[in-house]
């Protein structure tokens, strides 16, 4: 199965490649919409000039919050290059300092070790045979290198979760061997001292990949990703460790979809949900929420409608869901939802003010509070004629 659709380019560059989003954005944000249910309005939160294309953000402990992605120099494809960032604030605080990463160390994923620090990663290290995972805790930072599979073009995390305090972890992702258009997921586990790959399962294709990990204990364990088709196009894919081995997850209600799924989250042993996008031959791209009760996956309707899903979180009563679609084909438009003890609720997510809207990708709760960040897209190139870099955003609700 070598024929590769726009959804799965877009699957590669999010999860390998790139780390550079649509066009970029302006730092401003409407900010004086209220929710329409009853709810406080949006406040915006202040990053540090400059360009950035968040990508992530969890909370790392009570007090903190972490965002990363990277940040675009130069002008022009052949002098343009990406640098990891990372940002981090208090929960009470409005504003975000950006902080040093160490040399090498990507940042596509974050999450908490549970015990007031953080994972993060994202590419293998140029030239390299490893893949760079970071914890950082109390200002400190220590690098542990994950072994990539070799003879790979290239590898890497796009998800991290703890199972079972600082000394479980999971990291998940995709790898290209040495062979055109061909990818596989990648899983590795971190036993405390240091991380090790974890066979997979066989699945018959050569396009299958990882993006989101979930837990809620050592033996139970979630992956989601996306699995190649014959028609060239994905479906969603779910897989689960056991505490012995991985297996996949059979799943009606999606396997008959074509999309993927892009995020998780274990509320407890069955009570999982998951979060991503249904698209197929119609080119019509609808958000995609699943829950998983003990006895099955079954999808689930929010109302949000057309779009794509990339953030996830847990709230006090149910979880919350963010992302964007675009509308007349130029304008990016952020959508969510909240599940309540009423039902699905949306977010009424604050636009950008001018350019082409805003692409929000992480949302994370903290203290009764939601904070959604991304980035805002402008309109128009630089000197090169390439489009203008993105700039972060962060609301608070």
């Amino acid at each position: 199965m070598k024929r590769r659709t726009v959804l799965t380019t877009v699957l590669l560059s999010g999860a390998l490649l790139a780390t550079v989003s649509p066009a970029g954005a302006q730092d401003t944000a409407d900010t004086a919409a209220a929710d329409r249910h009853g709810a406080r309005p949006w406040t915006a939160d202040a990053f540090p000039a400059g360009n950035a294309n968040i990508l992530d953000a969890a909370r790392i402990d009570g007090r903190t919050e972490l965002a990363v992605g990277s940040r675009r120099f130069g002008e022009g494809r052949g002098n343009t290059y990406t640098v990891p960032v990372a940002f981090t604030r208090g929960t009470g605080d409005a504003n975000w300092r950006e902080i040093a990463l160490p040399d090498g160390l990507g940042a596509r994923t974050v999450d908490s070790d549970g015990v007031g620090g953080a994972w993060v990663s994202g590419n293998k290290a140029a030239n390299g045979t490893t893949i760079p995972v970071g914890h950082y805790r109390d200002g400190r930072w220590q690098v542990r290198n994950a072994p990539a599979p070799e003879h790979t073009l290239a590898a890497g995390f796009t998800g991290i979760a703890t199972a079972d305090g600082p000394d479980d972890a999971w990291a998940v992702g995709s790898y290209e061997p040495d062979d055109f258009l061909t990818f596989y997921g990648l899983i590795e586990h971190w036993n405390g001292t240091g991380w090790e790959r974890v066979a997979t399962p066989e699945l018959d294709t050569d396009y299958w990949t990882l993006n989101a990990v979930t837990a809620t204990g050592p033996s139970d364990v979630w992956a989601a990703g996306a699995i190649g088709t014959p028609e060239g196009w994905t479906r969603p894919l779910l897989l689960h460790y056991d505490g012995h081995s991985w297996s996949r997850v059979a799943a009606p209600d999606l396997d008959s979809r074509y999309g993927e799924l892009t995020q998780l989250v274990a509320i407890g042993p069955g009570d999982v949900w998951a979060s991503g996008t249904e698209e197929g031959p119609d080119h019509n791209p609808q958000t995609l929420v699943a829950h998983d009760d003990g006895t099955g996956w079954t999808h689930q309707e929010t109302g949000i409608g057309a779009g794509h899903l990339y953030g996830l979180t847990r709230t006090g009563n149910g979880v919350a869901t963010v992302g964007y679609r675009l509308d007349n084909g130029r304008t990016y438009q952020p959508i969510g939802a909240r599940l309540t003890p009423g039902g699905w609720k949306p977010l009424d997510l604050p636009q950008s003010v001018g350019g082409r809207g805003r692409t929000p990708r992480s949302v994370v709760e903290a203290g009764g509070r939601l904070t959604v960040v991304g980035i805002d897209n402008p309109d128009g190139t630089d000197a090169a004629g390439d489009p203008l870099p993105p700039t972060p955003f962060s609301v608070t609700r």
